[in-house]
């Protein structure tokens, strides 16, 4: 960020920039002196998204860790059928940005897949996809977690507020092999110019 004020004929500069000096305009009538005073700043683009600052669900719950996160699915299966449970999380990101902006919801495309272990015996599944949902400056995007495609949002204005992000897992189908499963979020926001 650059700033100067700048007095004629003293030039005062912000240490982080100095602007050129104005010309010195100095009129005399009789008793009375003037000069001109120009002002000049730079407010550079620059968005900020802190972690989530809210969390709501159902069969699911959220915990914050420093500048990340962690989202646990309280029954991931049933115990009786070993088909997964239906899971809602949403997330509220604060989010500040000056200009326009890009805002980018990416996976590996794995979705919610096991840690560790051999391929699964037929009729089994070691691996579960999830749906995700952006809603940020009055737009919308969605897409499934085992696209490599990410979510994307690009807003032609600045805008601040609260970022929602839903992760929707729905239950049934083919059981879930036992096991520690995980799947990764990155949530990007990026000014435009």
């Amino acid at each position: 960020m650059k700033a100067a004020l700048v007095l004629a004929p003293f030039i005062v500069g912000a240490a982080l920039g100095a602007a050129a000096p104005a010309q010195a305009q100095t009129a005399s009538t009789g008793d009375r002196a003037s000069n001109t005073l120009d002002l000049f700043g730079v407010a550079p683009s620059a968005c900020v998204l802190s972690p989530p600052s809210s969390a709501a669900g159902t069969n699911a719950s959220f915990t914050a860790q420093g500048a990340q996160g962690v989202v646990r699915f309280t029954q991931f299966i049933d115990p009786q059928t070993a088909q997964p449970r239906d899971a809602v999380i949403s997330l509220g990101f604060p989010v500040v940005c000056n200009s326009a902006h890009r805002l980018v919801v990416r996976t590996d495309g794995a979705g919610l897949a096991r840690t560790a272990g051999p391929a699964p015996a037929a009729g089994f599944r070691d691996s579960l996809g999830f749906q995700l949902s952006a809603d940020w400056a009055g737009l919308t995007a969605t897409g499934p977690s085992t696209s490599l495609t990410p979510i994307s949002l690009q807003t032609a204005n600045g805008a601040a507020g609260l970022m929602n992000l839903t992760v929707n897992i729905t239950g049934g189908g083919a059981p879930m092999v036992a096991g520690d499963y995980a799947g990764t979020l990155v949530v990007e926001i990026e000014a435009s110019n």
